[in-house]
């Protein structure tokens, strides 16, 4: 074996004990607390368990958390030895925790635990390679690893055009045979994605629930590789998500009701009147090699503007979303 492949073999190695450190974090604490009392945040008033949850479903919780630690354990016991960093994965508890307050299928609560495994459009500070699906697969299912994967490898843009292409008349035709087609991202090769209308509405949920997870804190400060100023990440996809919500008030309304509009209403709220005119419809490239393929896309001939800084619009407040449209 030469240096370049024990070098590869070592990172491997060092990859894979900190995706399981990552794991132990996660199980540790496996349904997390109650964070209302001691969040600043008001994204906590929407996470479960709460104090309004049954016991019993607290205890099923942690009951499936359980097995996942198990599952951990078993395959990495190395991993006790390990200590990590709490950031990352409280972002994930969080999301699963705003799942499970909107009643979420155990699929989609689990891919909410699991959705930036791999690496995503604005986050690659921590990836499992893709030599893991399999692993992964077996851990969480197959329906929960497809939608991590995807929200991994999307083009968001390609994902927000299917989202402004949405009409309620297409709830009221109740065509479940629609095929979603998204791409990767181009650094990645723009490969198709396709997903089923269901598919498709969970990944919307997953996707809303992650962004209300984190804006507030994320507008706490500025972000270079976002382009923000402190206070002008609500302005990322604003739109996009506030049409998110719009499609889950309709299409799902049964299971959901009003949460995930409670739950964005409350949380855009608490943005400054200063910002609330901006809109950043893309992500700005996190890496070299997204940079350039965007520049490749334009020189192709694809319109995406250099200045994907926030930009103002003429709505002067996106702050609430107003009932009466959805």
């Amino acid at each position: 074996m030469n240096c370049l492949d024990v070098l590869r073999s070592t990172l491997f190695r060092v990859r894979f004990v900190l995706f399981a450190t990552l794991l132990l974090l996660l199980v540790l604490d496996p349904v997390g607390a109650n964070e209302s009392e001691s969040s600043p945040y008001e994204c906590s008033k929407f996470k479960a368990p709460n104090d309004n949850t049954d016991e019993n479903i607290v205890k099923e919780w942690k009951t499936a958390d359980d097995a996942l630690w198990k599952y951990v354990n078993e395959k990495v016991p190395a991993v006790l030895e390990h200590t990590g960093s709490v950031a990352f994965d409280e972002h994930l508890k969080g999301v699963q925790a705003i799942l499970r307050y909107w009643n979420s299928p155990v699929h989609v609560t689990n891919s909410g635990l699991f959705h930036s495994i791999y690496g995503t459009e604005g986050f690659q500070g921590f990836s499992l390679p893709l030599s893991e699906r399999s692993a992964i697969q077996e851990l969480i299912g197959n329906k929960a690893e497809k939608l991590a994967f995807v929200f991994c490898m999307v083009d968001r843009t390609t994902m927000d055009d299917t989202v402004f292409d949405w009409k309620e008349e297409d709830a009221a035709s109740n065509n479940t045979t629609i095929i979603y087609n998204f791409r990767s991202r181009p650094e990645l090769g723009r490969f198709k994605i396709s997903l089923t209308k269901e598919e498709w509405l969970d990944f919307l949920e997953l996707s809303l629930a992650d962004w209300l997870e984190q804006v507030e804190g994320a507008a706490t400060k500025a972000n270079p590789f976002f382009v923000w100023k402190a206070g002008e990440a609500y302005a990322y996809r604003r739109l996009a998500y506030r049409k998110m919500n719009e499609i889950l008030s309709v299409e799902r309304r049964e299971r959901l009701g009003s949460k995930p509009t409670e739950t964005l209403e409350a949380i855009m709220s608490t943005e400054a009147p200063e910002t609330r005119h901006l809109v950043q419809a893309r992500t700005p490239p996190v890496s070299d090699a997204a940079a350039l393929a965007l520049d490749a896309l334009r020189a192709n001939g694809e319109h995406i503007p250099i200045d994907l800084t926030p930009q103002p619009t003429n709505n002067d407040s996106f702050a609430t979303t107003n009932s009466d449209e959805l």
